[in-house]
């Protein structure tokens, strides 16, 4: 099997994004294959720009990601194989992992929160899972969000983060830039429109 191709979101809703990571790996194993990822992950890094220029550089960690992820199977998924047979599979391992990767990135308290249900680029519907949890400085909580789904054809794992308050008032920051005051719903409402474009 050749490994997958790489996601892509809409450029549009890219504009204000940077890539930071790109990579082909096995993720993780089931009981009858591997399950392999190609993997594209992106930064806001206007806001950590805008943090580390208030604190004179004291704080420099990521606080908005987003990442997207489309799998391949090997070996290939027998013919007849309906999603409906993979996505819960492939959805709790997406869970588990990233909970570990934000633990990883210095994410303490990380919790597991409410679900929600959206539909995607291709009309189906996917199931997403919040995680909750405080940022490395100790001062800011994040959220975090986690999403498995097929759209027919390929399966795709897409997950993003951001500040659940915003980060001038959480950090105490003397600043006029307008990206520390932005809201927790504007942040999440940005990173789910990423979410539906992934293609």
């Amino acid at each position: 099997m050749t490994d997958p191709s790489y996601p892509d979101f809409d450029a549009d809703a890219l504009d204000d994004w940077t890539r930071i990571d790109e990579s082909v790996e096995t993720l993780f194993e089931l009981p009858t294959m591997q399950v392999r990822g190609a993997t594209r992950r992106y930064e806001d890094e206007r806001v950590r720009a805008a943090v580390r220029e208030a604190t004179d550089g004291d704080i420099d960690h990521e606080w908005r990601f987003v990442g997207a992820t489309k799998l391949g199977f090997q070996p290939s998924l027998p013919p007849g194989t309906l999603p409906s047979m993979v996505v819960p599979s492939v959805r709790s391992e997406a869970r588990r992992n990233f909970k570990q990767r934000l633990t990883e990135r210095g994410v303490t308290e990380v919790e597991r929160g409410k679900r929600e249900r959206m539909r995607v680029r291709s009309g189906n519907r996917a199931r997403l899972t919040r995680f909750d949890g405080i940022d490395p400085t100790g001062e800011v909580a994040v959220a975090g969000w986690v999403g498995a789904w097929n759209d027919g054809r390929d399966f795709y794992v897409v997950t993003g983060g951001y500040p659940a308050a915003p980060l001038g008032d959480a950090l105490g920051l003397d600043s006029d830039d307008a990206t520390l005051s932005l809201p927790p719903a504007t942040m999440r409402n940005e990173l789910l429109e990423l979410f539906r474009s992934v293609r």
